[in-house]
Formats: C-alpha cells, structure tokens, sequence
C-alpha cells in the first residue's frame, strides 16, 4: 500500500526533475526547498531504470539554467530601481565613498558569486539576484552560469552515480 503512490507517480516523475531543479534555485523558494528531493527522485529513477542518468542530469540541469536566468533578470530589472529609492539614496549620500566600493566589488566578484553559489545550497537562489542587481551584463551571466551549471550537474550525476553503489 506505502508503494502505490510511488507507482501512479511514476510515469510523471521524469517531469519532477527538473521542476525540482528550479525551486531550489528559484529566487526566494530556493531556500525552502531542499536539493535532497531532487537527489532522491533522481537517484530513483535512475536504479530502477526509468531514464538515463545523461536524460535526468539533462533535465536537472535545463531546470537549474531557467531559474537562475530567471532570478538574474528579476535582478537586472530591479537593480536599478533599488539604486533610485529614497531610503538607498540617503544611504548612497552619506556613504558615496563605501557605495562606491560596494558596487566595484559586486561586479568584480560576481562571476565568482554566479560559480560559487551555484555549488552552495544557502546562496544558490540569491546569487544570479545579487549578478544582476550588481549590473553584470547578461553575455558574462550566461558564461559563467553555464559553467556553475555544468559543475552542478556533474556533481549531481556523482552523487546519483554513487547511490547506485549502495
């Protein structure tokens, strides 16, 4: 009876990949969805031979590039417009200097960011937000996303790999 539900699931369980694959990294929903689901329904599908791993980490992966695209243009949007608000302005008046700093450094180490918060759980949903509200062109975003993606998606098909070792 436990299993029933897993076998009517089945069929649709190859389209949860990568809807799994953009909560966890969509802006916001991110940091309550968890990227062990994703793991478990891969891991699944895989040892009972319902895909491929390329087909699931080509999924996981489509799914990962979208919402990251997609928090970095709510970003490149919204930046600007953060930038124009009374309450940012004050603070950029009394600290032109410090603003200045900030702003460099954002865009300097926002390729980084992309990468690095790809790989790390806490920071995946909000760094493709802080590129694009730091003002990295989207050509950059796209290079170094596609990279964060392909060493998520290797990472990921290793860890499917390996629980098909237990």
């Amino acid at each position: 009876m436990s299993a029933e539900w897993l076998e009517n699931l089945q069929p649709h369980l190859l389209l949860v990949v990568p809807l799994l694959a953009f909560l966890e990294a969509c802006l916001g929903i991110g940091l309550f969805v968890s990227g062990i689901f994703l793991l478990t329904i891969g891991s699944l599908l895989y040892i009972q031979g319902e895909a491929s791993l390329p087909v699931i980490v080509a999924l996981a992966f489509a799914g990962a590039l979208s919402s990251d695209h997609l928090g970095f243009l709510i970003g490149y949007k919204a930046g600007p417009l953060l930038w124009k608000k009374r309450w940012m302005r004050k603070k950029l008046i009394q600290h032109k200097k410090g603003f200045r700093k900030f702003r460099s450094l954002l865009v300097h180490s926002a390729p980084w960011a992309v990468c690095i918060g790809r790989l790390s759980p806490q920071l995946r949903s909000l760094s493709p937000f802080f590129a694009g509200v730091a003002g990295l062109k989207p050509a950059q975003f796209f290079a170094y996303d596609l990279l964060a993606c392909s060493l998520w998606a290797t990472g990921l098909s290793l860890l499917i790999m390996g629980f098909d070792s237990f």
